[in-house]
């Protein structure tokens, strides 16, 4: 592959560096050794001095006095966390305030986030009546960096309390020193290393909205230091962490991903958001991956002998949505405001539609502004003076509006919906009409209008017009007229029932729905160890949500897994009353950004540690960090998650795995895990070649690693939770009976199959499982058992069997004599035969069907696999 100048910033430039970073990590320095201090600077006198280390004692009161304050948080009483759930404000940080915002500073040391320093912005909220924050800050993280730096803070304190009426400041700092989170491929986008004293100096005034960030840098050489002025990559770099949360928006593109140069970039949080403007410069944009955007700055000069700070950015803060965010940014800039139209969006029937979005458009089709509708349906957005707009209102389960023109002298607009329809679906369970956790899906006959992107309204994929997880099997949906596919589900252990209906106008349909549990899974409970929600940079997903798509899904034993946090979903399962269907638990996915992601299962949520205990990788190799996994008090077992295919998300690729051994580099591989994630939101044979041959090679080495299937899940509405998943004997079936403990052990013991919509049961020619010894027979031969069952909906044909890592046999499934249904049901026995030559033997099934997971899961394909059986003469 050829790649671009990294002088370029692109996401062609960052994939390059993706692939191609095992190999520059082995041969290349990319470090720029700082220039010396020359004869002829006075560096005695060059320093950022910090201030005062608790600033004004009464922050909060700034407020009632028209003030901006800056000063150390001594008690939490009052202070609201922010909206997300995630980093937490707490003693010994820094708050700045005044009546409009209230922003926090984290203190320095160990900090929450990719960063790792402190010294960044905690939180921007609004103030509330008396003058402390809210609650509804969505902000997450930004990496506010020079090249691959930032500052390491030695101190922050308070450099102006704002006391004098004018503007409060905390002074942040420290040394410049690599970003953790910059330090895998992405470094090689950053040549250049500094490692100079700087000051980050955070400046709120009174009555903005916005807190300015002033930068600078301590230059005790005797010639300018350019942060890339003239460079196409300057080294001045916004790294945002907050798409789990807020929605990435900039003037010149909406919502839909930028180009080019923009002239702000801000995060639309809902009841408030934030905009990043540098004063008379716009932003370059870079790329965005896996949740995190990079955009440049213009960079800077920082001159010779000197130590100096310089206003850089400001960091704009409003709402609700993004018109009032954009307002707010008018506001901080000095620009004209919009004209306010105000107005309502109704249904046919003269009601208001609450929760409605409305797109403003001009009339050359740019993207202007977006907000919701209240509760009785009213709206207040901002437009160009002067112009005619297009106002686009947007509910799904209406049919697309085509736009409502506003003249360039209206205020006000009433804006009516076309006719719609509703469908009421009850589900209950065939045998004993109890109410039923399920999806519910509405798939319309005639396909929709889809949404731009500029309006960042994501729509369902699939054809789906609705996916709803009803927990207690009742959902209520609002169509426009006319046919619809109505699916109504529970997962793979259950028959589906999938209705064409026709709605009319105001008309509500009642689709009563009775579902059986075809499949006999006695004994068995299904997990899916690698659930991804909002506590994830790269998901947006709210875990309630991932919760509910759990449950609907039949599956038993869902398990957060988010990239470097610990959170448990049982409290969530606990708080819905869903115990009787579901186990939640807590995991971590251990992300490097170096060499592979990890599973650890299970862990226990402690927010008195970094990341909510999360497990510290950063500059340790596998074997460290593998060891650090095994002094955990919970004894968890470690997952070698998606493990195969290349990129450093890939821990057999990055650390190159050769087959021939079941060995990586020396000095770098360690085998210290438990089982192998083998099958990622995909089926066997996607795999075949690639986690299920290196598997094999790891098992033909002499080693027993458990294979498991999960699903990977970011985001519910392409990916679905529980696809494949890793089922477990336990005896019983009572999600309540379960313990963190149980489940560790039942992984670790290899007792377990993996189900991708059919469910397999193998067992041994004296009742042995998988993961146990057999003993073999005369001539070495031992005969198992495979019954593999499947609803009716889904198909079953072929069955494999594999020993020693090679396919000694393709049959077709044997259905079952005068089996009833409605399940399919199939059995076969096989006979193998042992290599006495061989110091070990095993043998493992998989059986697999054609088609896919249709209407369920469009595009999966059925499959199950057990995992290996050992055998001896």
């Amino acid at each position: 592959m050829r790649c671009p100048s990294l002088a370029a910033p692109s996401f062609r430039a960052l994939l390059c560096v993706l692939i191609q970073a095992p190999l520059l990590a082995a041969c290349s320095d990319t470090d720029e050794d700082p220039p010396p201090a020359p004869a002829g600077c006075d560096t005695a006198a060059l320093k950022l001095e910090p201030g005062d280390p608790n600033g004004h004692k009464d922050p909060f009161g700034a407020k009632a006095a028209g003030q901006a304050r800056a000063g150390k948080v001594t008690d939490l009483a009052g202070i609201a966390q922010p909206g997300h759930g995630r980093q937490k404000i707490e003693p010994g940080d820094f708050v700045l305030a005044n009546d409009k915002i209230v922003v926090f500073i984290e203190d320095k040391d160990f900090s929450d986030g990719y960063a790792r320093f402190g010294g960044e912005i905690l939180s921007i909220d609004k103030a509330n009546a008396e003058g402390k924050p809210t609650g509804i800050s969505m902000y997450g993280e930004t990496l506010t960096g020079l090249s691959i730096e930032m500052v390491d803070p030695t101190s922050v304190t308070v450099l102006k309390d704002g006391s004098d009426g004018g503007e409060a400041v905390v002074r942040v700092t420290g040394k410049l020193s690599k970003i953790p989170f910059m330090q895998g491929p992405l470094e090689y986008l950053f040549p250049r290393a500094y490692e100079l004293e700087a000051a980050y100096d955070y400046v709120l005034r009174p009555g903005e909205e916005r807190v300015t960030m002033r930068v600078g840098v301590v230059n005790a050489t005797n010639e300018p230091i350019d942060f890339g002025t003239d460079r196409p990559d300057p080294d001045e770099l916004l790294g945002f962490f907050h798409y789990s949360n807020a929605q990435l928006v900039t003037p010149e593109f909406g919502f839909e991903e930028p180009s080019g140069r923009v002239a702000w970039a801000g995060y639309d949080g809902g009841d408030f958001g934030f905009a990043f403007r540098f004063p008379d410069n716009d932003l370059a944009y870079g790329l965005t991956v896996s949740g995190f955007s990079l955009f440049y700055g213009p960079g800077f000069v920082a001159e010779a002998c000197s130590a100096k700070t310089a206003d850089r950015m400001d960091i704009i803060a409003g709402g609700p949505d993004y018109d009032g965010l954009r307002e707010a940014v008018r506001r901080a800039t000095g620009e004209a405001p919009w004209r306010e139209v105000t107005g309502k969006v109704e249904d046919a029937q003269g009601n208001g539609v609450p929760g409605a979005w409305l797109h403003a458009v001009s009339a050359e089709g740019a993207y202007l502004s977006r907000t919701r509708t209240g509760s009785d349906g009213s709206f207040v957005v901002h437009v160009p003076p002067g112009a005619p707009v297009t106002l686009v209102p947007q509910k799904r389960g209406f049919a697309p509006h085509a736009g409502f023109g506003i003249g360039a002298d209206e205020a006000t607009a009433t804006i009516p919906l076309d006719p719609n329809g509703t469908i009421h679906v009850v589900a209950k369970d065939a045998a004993t009409a109890a109410a039923l956790p399920v999806r519910v899906q509405v798939v319309p006959q005639d396909s929709l209008a889809g949404s731009p992107e500029a309006f960042g309204t994501p729509d369902e994929t699939n054809g789906r017009l609705h996916q709803v997880f009803a927990m207690d099997g009742d959902a209520t949906v609002s169509v426009p007229p006319g046919q619809h596919s109505v699916i109504v589900s529970r997962g793979y252990e259950w028959e589906l029932v999938a209705t064409d209906v026709t709605v009319a106008a105001g008309e509500t349909l009642e689709v009563p729905v009775d579902l059986a549990h075809s499949v006999d899974t006695a004994g068995v409970m299904c997990a899916d160890f690698h659930i991804h929600s909002q506590f994830s940079a790269d998901s947006n997903d709210r875990a309630v949500q991932k919760v509910r798509g759990a449950i609907a899904d039949g599956l038993d034993i869902p398990v957060s897994s988010e990239h470097e946090w610990v959170e448990d979903f049982q409290p969530l399962i606990q708080d819905m009353g869903l115990t009787q269907w579901a186990f939640g638990m807590a995991s971590e996915e251990l992300t490097t950004f170096k060499w592979g992601h990890f599973g650890v299962v299970p862990m226990t949520p402690d927010p008195t540690k970094a990341n909510n205990g999360a497990v510290d990788w950063i500059g340790k190799d596998p074997k460290d960090v593998f060891a650090l996994v095994r002094a955990l008090p919970e004894n968890p077992v470690l997952i070698v998650n998606h493990p195969s295919g290349g990129g450093f998300g890939a821990y057999f690729s990055a650390a190159g795995l050769d087959r021939k051994t079941g060995k990586g580099r020396d000095g770098f591989w360690s085998d210290d895990f438990d089982a192998i994630e083998v099958f990622n939101d995909s089926d066997f044979e996607a795999n075949r070649k690639d986690s299920v041959a290196d598997w094999f090679a790891l098992l033909e080495a002499g080693m027993t690693f458990w294979a498991v299937g999960s699903s990977d899940s970011h985001h519910l509405r392409t990916s679905p939770i529980g696809y494949p998943r890793t089922c477990l004997s336990f005896g019983h079936d009572d999600p309540t009976m379960l313990t963190k403990e149980m489940v560790r052990d039942a992984i670790a013991s290899g007792a377990s199959t993996i189900s991708g919509g059919l469910y397999m049961t193998a067992t041994g020619p004296n009742g042995e499982s998988p993961g146990q010894m057999v003993q073999a027979g005369a001539g070495g031969m031992a005969t198992f058992t495979i019954t593999i069952e499947s609803a009716s909906w889904v198909n079953a044909d072929t069955l494999e069997t594999i020993v020693n890592g090679q396919t000694v046999s393709t049959e077709a499934l044997i259905p079952v004599d005068g089996w009833a249904g409605p399940s399919k049901k199939y059995s076969n026995q096989v006979t193998v035969t042992l290599d006495p030559s061989r110091p070990r033997n095993w043998v493992l099934f998989h059986a697999k069907g054609a088609g896919d997971l249709a209407p369920l899961h469009p595009g999966r394909r059925p499959f199950a696999v057990a995992n290996p059986f050992f055998l001896k003469p």
